[in-house]
């Protein structure tokens, strides 16, 4: 036995669009599984204690749910997706356990299967539906039943993820946000939220600035993230069609059609300038989800 899974990140919410939009993107954590004599898991380029392993945490939840004898497997994961960066680590390790359990084990896992044990994790589908399923997708979950559809995402838009040296737990996250909002509030981001499907469906990029305009948690969670307005204002002079927190950020989202490179080195040499380490990607979106790759 000898085999990869990949498992894609996510960006999720994209404005408006809050725990409803998700879309995969090629960054990816790779859990190489081989036969072994004994029952293995380690980092390629990590060192993390047993008890902070979400995958392991997982994999052996899926072990007792079933009733089933852990199988001598050696797992290396070898990990792109940042952590605590609104990019989705946490379900990429999530799906990839859960996936890989079926895969040993020759459950057939339903995506019903999948989620019942994922949510117990991760309660948010809008990231854990993209580790899953790839592509561009309109999620829900009501009583524990997950509804999705993923809908065809424009090729020729270019996805940028800055990212910033800073890790933002979902926790702390959600907790700034207000418990109340205002149903003036509620009625702009639903606007905006279909503003944002129509204009993807018909290509109307033009209004995507305005249709990931948010209410909800992007005022609020912005105050996390060093310089946002000023990325933001970088982004958009130089070209960018949207802007956005990824997740629960750090990591700021940009949709464009041009100048990728450019918005990329200039957010970087300002964040540089202002003493704070970066990163930025440009990534295309995954359209497969997890996806066994023979090694």
């Amino acid at each position: 036995m000898d085999f990869k899974l990949k498992v894609p990140a996510s960006m999720s919410n994209l404005g408006a669009g809050f725990d409803t939009f998700g879309l995969a993107v090629n960054l990816y954590n790779i859990f190489h599984v081989k036969s072994s004599n004994t029952f293995f898991i380690s980092f390629e380029d990590l060192d993390i204690k047993p008890e902070e392993n979400l995958f392991l945490k997982v994999y052996k939840r899926c072990l007792e749910a079933f009733k089933e004898k852990e199988i001598p497997v050696d797992i290396t994961i070898k990990t792109e997706i940042p952590f605590s960066r609104g990019l989705g680590s946490s379900s990429s390790a999530i799906i990839g356990a859960i996936k890989i359990f079926d895969i040993l084990y020759k459950k057939g896992l339903s995506y019903d299967d999948i989620f019942k044990i994922a949510y117990e994790f991760e309660p948010h589908p809008d990231n854990l539906v993209p580790a899953l399923v790839g592509g561009f997708n309109v999620c829900l979950k009501d009583d524990n039943q997950t509804f999705f559809n993923k809908l065809d995402f424009p090729k020729e838009l270019k996805i940028l993820a800055i990212i910033p040296d800073v890790k933002i737990s979902t926790e702390e996250a959600r907790k700034i946000l207000p418990q109340k909002i205002d149903i003036k509030d509620a009625v702009y981001n639903i606007q905006r939220s279909n503003l944002l499907l129509s204009s993807l469906i018909s290509k109307r990029f033009e209004l995507l600035k305005e249709a990931v305009k948010d209410k909800i948690h992007q005022p609020y969670r912005k105050s996390l993230i060093p310089y946002y307005d000023d990325i933001e204002n970088i982004a958009y002079d130089n070209g960018a069609l949207a802007v956005f927190i990824s997740g629960s950020g750090s990591t700021i989202g940009v949709f464009t059609l041009r100048n990728e490179c450019l918005i990329c080195k200039r957010a970087s040499l300002f964040l540089s300038a202002k003493n704070i380490k970066s990163s930025c990607k440009i990534l295309s979106v995954d359209r497969e989800g997890a996806k066994i790759c023979q090694s």
